[in-house]
């Protein structure tokens, strides 16, 4: 399991094992404790991560935006579920 967290201080996207403690940000060498970041998402494969966390940056990119709105973090955990059952479903058949 990874959890998609932001870097508290370049905002950069990232993604941790759900048992890493500390964080060394690739972009900015801020070294920040996980539990603190903001958790976006959590995902159960690191290829899946990291295509999360490069559509999520190009998103926020295309929109100008700095950051999701509480609304959009919760659409996109919904649309990831979703994803989740769809996938499972799929594999069952």
């Amino acid at each position: 399991m990874y959890l998609i967290i932001r870097c508290p201080s370049c905002r950069t996207f990232t993604y941790v094992d759900n048992f890493q403690r500390w964080k060394l940000c690739p972009t900015c060498g801020h070294a920040y404790e996980v539990a603190k970041a903001p958790t976006y998402l959590d995902v159960h494969d690191h290829h899946e991560a990291e295509h999360i966390v490069r559509q999520m940056e190009k998103h926020l990119h295309a929109t100008k935006k700095k950051d999701f709105s509480p609304e959009e973090t919760e659409e996109l955990r919904h649309h990831y579920t979703t994803h989740l059952r769809t996938k499972k479903h799929n594999s069952v058949h």
